[in-house]
């Protein structure tokens, strides 16, 4: 029964990290990343590019937790390992990835 919870959680966080991802691709405004921090239009140089490296980036964090879903259904200390591990490295990975979007598309 603990395997099953394991995944559906897991499962949960990733489809909402994924549905971030897919409201970030479909947005026609910068889409935010930091939380009440709106980013201006006139600032972001390409917005439906911009957009589209937001996505990628929700997207990409939700595969953690997709991935340690999967492995809790077969070993749920090995799926505990990933979403520590990865899922609080990959917060910082995003803070990083971020600073690199906003860097590349922020008008200079």
């Amino acid at each position: 029964m603990g395997k099953v919870i394991l995944f559906v959680s897991c499962m949960i966080c990733g489809v909402i990290f994924l549905g971030i991802g897919v409201y970030a691709a479909k947005r026609k405004t910068p889409m935010n990343f930091w939380s009440g921090v709106a980013v201006p239009s006139e600032s972001i140089t390409d917005i439906p590019a911009y957009n589209r490296a937001m996505s990628k980036l929700w997207e990409g964090y939700s595969a953690v937790w997709f991935i340690s879903g999967l492995a809790g259904l077969w070993h749920p200390v090995a799926a505990t390992v990933l979403m520590c591990v990865l899922g609080a490295a990959g917060a910082v990975v995003l803070v990083l990835v971020y600073k690199r979007i906003e860097k590349k598309y922020r008008v200079k």
